[in-house]
């Protein structure tokens, strides 16, 4: 998928009808793959292009209170001052305004349309311990799936702990092993037992399942709303 540059209000030719163009080209993109039920890297980068137009407006208001401006008239029963900016936007400002006013609601319904796979993704999820639960749930392993469940994803994980200026997160690491092929005589639990056995612990790793109920990619959906709703799981089991 091919994203929109982080400044392509301002650079290039400015023009109403070219920018709509770009965007909508963009959002055509963004919107075939939210029909593909692919939520990622599409959802992300137009969360951060929304931003992106939300601070450019910003920074065009902020530019326009810094505008001189000059006293028109004073209604004095209700104590009220009248100005006019005495320089007025020429039309490159006119026209990027313009731009910024019909990128913002087009985004947003896309971002609402984004929102909904999202929640009906996270939906469908459902966590579960595989085998005997482990001392420590901080590094391990857990399968991933998804219909018609014959095939699992098998990751390692480590969560860690990361400090910043406004308070402490939790960060979710993981590696893809392998994929492995479900039957009679290969289980999850009979892999956690070969897991345990190639282990150089002597201790039981946390081991844990992660499937969905609905049939989407697991890299582009499954996969990065599973670590999001996995990490609230880790933590709340504590």
């Amino acid at each position: 998928m091919k994203s929109l540059s982080k400044d392509w209000i301002t650079e290039g030719l400015i023009d109403v009808e070219y920018k709509t163009y770009v965007l909508l080209a963009y959002l055509s993109e963004i919107k075939q793959e939210f029909n593909a039920q692919k939520l990622y890297p599409g959802f992300g980068d137009l969360v951060l292009q929304y931003q992106n137009v939300l601070a450019v407006k910003n920074g065009r208001e902020q530019m326009k209170q810094s505008f001189p401006k000059a006293l028109e008239s004073a209604d004095w029963d209700s104590l009220k001052l009248e100005y006019t900016e005495k320089i007025q936007d020429n039309d490159f400002f006119g026209v990027m305004d313009e731009i910024i006013e019909y990128s913002i609601p087009a985004m947003q319904s896309h971002l609402e349309e984004g929102r909904g796979l999202y929640q009906m993704v996270e939906e469908h999820i459902q966590i579960s311990p595989v085998g005997l639960a482990s001392l420590t749930n901080s590094h391990g392993y857990f399968f991933l799936c998804a219909p018609p469940k014959k095939v699992a994803r098998l990751y390692q994980y480590t969560l860690t702990k990361v400090h910043l200026a406004d308070g402490q997160y939790r960060a979710l690491h993981v590696s893809h092993l392998d994929d492995v092929r479900l039957g009679y005589t290969t289980t999850f639990e009979s892999i956690k037992i070969d897991l345990i056995r190639n282990s150089k612990s002597n201790s039981t790793p946390a081991t844990y399942l992660i499937e969905s109920g609905l049939n989407i990619p697991l890299e582009e959906s499954l996969l990065p709303v599973a670590k999001r709703r996995f990490v609230e799981h880790l933590v709340k089991e504590g």
